[in-house]
């Protein structure tokens, strides 16, 4: 299993793959922003659109990031994370850490149900509970 970082026509060229994955966690969100939202920033270049591959070449999970820049630093955000078997799927998680760090983020955020206080850091270790945001530093 492998993460890549689409570029922006292959985001367009996956959409409907991608968009059915993240529905669900999109539809959980405080409504901030919709799909159609989200896959204009990646066209914009303001948000990355991550495809989850299984040995077979299929898509299996798929992300979105952006970057937040704080005064005093920069993070990668987790905007929305879906598929199946998240035990499974989060091995690939240290290449979305090596792109953090590639663009200068001092760490990754992730913000979402409380439930993912409990599963974040069992799978993807470094992550603890900021507030209702899952932060993970990076070295």
């Amino acid at each position: 299993m492998k993460i890549i970082l689409l570029l922006p026509e292959q985001a367009v060229e996956y959409w409907p793959t991608i968009s059915g994955l993240l529905t669900k966690a999109i539809d959980r969100s405080q409504g901030e922003s919709n799909l159609t939202d989200y896959l204009r920033k990646i066209l914009n270049a303001h948000a990355q659109c991550w495809a989850v591959i299984d040995h077979n070449n299929n898509i299996v999970g798929a992300g979105i990031t952006e970057f937040l820049q704080y005064s005093q630093h920069k993070t990668l955000h987790i905007v929305a994370f879906a598929g199946s078997n998240f035990e499974e799927q989060s091995k690939v998680f240290p290449t979305v850490e090596e792109f953090a760090k590639i663009n200068d983020c001092k760490s990754i955020e992730q913000w979402g149900r409380p439930g993912w206080a409990k599963v974040l850091p069992k799978y993807v270790p470094g992550f603890k509970q900021a507030y209702v945001v899952m932060r993970k530093d990076l070295e």
